[in-house]
């Protein structure tokens, strides 16, 4: 799951292209193989990693929440940056809930990548 920023229209960006073109790239990683069941963070890492190196320019910021669960072992793994979030819940109970992470009010962590004209942007790792 990701959430396209959307202070980004303000910029005539439109939110959604950031945040499932993040999520379509680890659609691939994960059909193709190229992950560690027991690491959601290195997909959604090898992701961003592959838009920042993308030659057609993507501009925009999102929040994103992977959970990969491993069938074999019973055990769920997940990423979680920003206020996208998950819930596990076992017998009609909330067992465990991902914790929101915010810089400040309404300003989530998230991946971003902005043009150079509006120089430095807040972007987590």
């Amino acid at each position: 799951v990701a959430d396209g920023v959307g202070g980004w229209r303000d910029y005539g960006v439109d939110p959604s292209q950031f945040s499932s073109t993040l999520m379509k790239t680890c659609e691939r990683i994960v059909k193709q193989g190229k992950f560690s069941v027991s690491s959601p963070t290195g997909v959604l890492s090898k992701s961003y990693k592959e838009l920042l190196e993308n030659k057609a320019p993507l501009v925009g910021s999102s929040t994103a929440c992977i959970l990969i669960f491993d069938n074999q072992n019973h055990v769920v793994y997940t990423a979680n940056l920003g206020d996208s979030g998950f819930l596990i819940v076992r017998h009609g109970k909330v067992v465990h809930r991902s914790e929101e992470q915010q810089h400040y009010f309404n300003t989530p962590f998230q991946l971003s990548i902005a043009p150079p004209a509006l120089g430095v942007l807040l972007s987590d790792t």
